[in-house]
């Protein structure tokens, strides 16, 4: 199977599965191999993330230090897509599920780009419909990733929901840690 047509599989089973089709765990590859190569979907995701960072930047002052912002905000980005499932490593054998590690990281991981399609639709909404405010219509949005990754976990892994609601918070903190190291970092106000 090509890079492609993995690619592009993943994506419709990452759909089936938003849909609440479990069936969408069958269109994707669990081999070691593709465990890696669903590191890919970091790619796919990138540009959006970029461009969401520069937006962020609209409201800054003059003084604010725009490359160094956006160099630490890349370093952290790279640092979520591999510091979660380093986590994993360790918290699925603890809950008798390291034979299922490899599904869910590679499930998890192409989930992320129909994750940013939902955030931009969000944003899109938002500046279609001011008058409703964008908070609203991403605070929707991170409230349904939220329980797909909760449903993703419940899948691949086989866990209770409160096991997989856990393991889904355990992400949000720790993504939401890097972002603030790295916020301040480039601020240059860590401590």
């Amino acid at each position: 199977m090509t890079m492609s047509t993995e690619t592009l599989r993943a994506l419709y089973g990452t759909w089936r599965i938003a849909r609440g089709d479990a069936k969408g765990l069958a269109f994707f590859d669990y081999s070691i191999e593709a465990f890696w190569r669903s590191f890919f979907a970091a790619v796919i995701v990138f540009p959006a993330f970029a461009l969401l960072r520069w937006h962020d930047l609209d409201t800054v002052p003059d003084e604010f230090p725009v490359g160094r912002y956006m160099l630490v905000e890349t370093v952290a980005y790279v640092m979520k897509w591999f510091a979660f499932p380093m986590l994993m490593l360790h918290v699925a054998p603890m809950i008798g599920r390291a034979n299922r590690y490899i599904a869910f990281i590679t499930v998890y991981n192409w989930s992320s780009v129909l994750q940013m399609g939902v955030y931009l639709l969000a944003l899109l909404l938002g500046a279609a419909f001011p008058m409703l405010g964008v908070g609203g219509f991403v605070l929707i949005a991170v409230i349904a990733m939220l329980i797909y990754g909760v449903y993703i976990a419940k899948l691949t892994l086989a866990v209770p929901i409160a096991t997989a609601s856990a393991i889904v918070a355990a992400d949000f903190l720790l993504s939401l840690t890097i972002t603030t190291i790295g916020i301040r970092l480039a601020l240059g106000q860590l401590f």
